[in-house]
C-alpha cells in the first residue's frame, strides 16, 4: 500500500483526497449547477464583492427568491 503522507508528514484528513481535490469538487459542482441552469450563490457574492461593492448582499434565501421570480415571472418558458 503506498504511503499517503503529505509534506509534513501526516495523513491527509480526507484520506486519499487532497486539499486540491477538495476545492475542484466544489467547482466541479458549481459547473454543474450552471450548466443545469441553477443559480450560484457562493459566485453571485464573490461577484457582488468584486464588482458592486456599494450593493447589499442579500440573503440566500433571498437570492433563490429573485431567480426564481426573474426566471418565471413572464409566464411559461415553452410552448408546450
Amino acid at each position: 500500500m503506498p504511503d499517503r503522507r503529505g509534506a509534513a508528514g501526516r495523513v491527509p484528513a480526507h484520506g486519499w483526497v487532497g486539499r486540491g481535490a477538495v476545492g475542484s469538487v466544489q467547482q466541479f459542482g458549481s459547473l454543474l449547477r450552471r450548466i443545469c441552469g441553477m443559480p450560484d450563490y457562493a459566485a453571485y457574492i464573490e461577484h457582488l464583492r468584486c464588482c458592486h461593492p456599494d450593493r447589499a448582499i442579500p440573503t440566500e434565501r433571498e437570492y433563490y427568491e429573485e431567480f426564481v421570480r426573474s426566471r418565471y415571472e413572464d409566464g411559461p418558458t415553452r410552448c408546450c
